[in-house]
């Protein structure tokens, strides 16, 4: 192992799930429509997947989460800015706090490793919460950087190539399996999945850590 990489929202930064859909939901409730919340919440996911899938044309997070609320403003007739409601709900996102382990953890595998930053996100959001959590690393990869979302093998490729590791010589961790774990390891990075949940599973992750103080243990400091 030569080098560490991650994922950035749920693994380094703490996330706090559905707080955007709900607040664009109880827009359109308060301009008297009545929507279905499941139904709601089903086409509000699928449309960011379908819009970050790999072969997608390359958009970045806030140009989707823009369009996302736009549509759903023009279907039911919402008399609102979309794009100043987006911001103000961006600015929640520049805010987010890392877990209390994480800078303690990558300073202490910085002394031995290069630690990167990987994440589906816009380099202004990024920069923001490192920034304001004191988290440091010695390279950082956006989707908005390389023009695509994981876990498209295309991302993976372009830290490969900027970094020059070969692909066993990285660790990837991350707390998607879709994203953390399958995306990487199709290409044959080693796997860190971080189960803050405890929902245990097999998923082709080479290790299974519950929180981020057991990393230099499974990288072997201090062995």
């Amino acid at each position: 192992m030569k080098a560490i990489v991650f994922d950035a929202f749920g693994t380094l930064f703490q996330v706090t799930g559905g707080g955007s859909a709900r607040t664009i939901l109880n827009h359109m409730l308060l301009s008297g429509n009545n929507v279905e919340e499941k139904a709601f919440r089903e086409e509000w996911r699928s449309y960011y997947k379908e819009h970050t899938s790999p072969g997608s044309v390359f958009r970045t997070e806030r140009e989707i989460f823009r369009s996302r609320v736009q549509m759903f403003y023009d279907r039911y007739g919402v008399d609102r800015d979309a794009a100043k409601d987006v911001d103000r709900l961006l600015e929640g996102a520049f805010e987010r706090k890392c877990y209390p382990e994480t800078v303690g953890v990558l300073d202490e595998l910085r002394k031995e490793f290069p630690v990167f930053i990987a994440s589906n996100t816009d380099d202004d959001v990024l920069e923001s919460v490192m920034r304001k959590n004191g988290v440091k690393a010695d390279k950082v990869y956006t989707s908005e950087d390389l023009k695509c979302y994981k876990p498209d093998k295309r991302f993976f490729e372009a830290i490969l190539a900027d970094s020059g590791f070969a692909p066993r010589d990285i660790l990837f961790v991350g707390d998607s399996v879709s994203d953390d774990i399958l995306g990487p390891k199709a290409l044959g990075i080693r796997t860190a999945w971080i189960d803050r949940d405890g929902l245990g599973g097999d998923h082709g992750q080479d290790y299974t850590i519950r929180d981020l103080r057991e990393l230099p243990t499974v990288c072997g400091m201090g062995a």
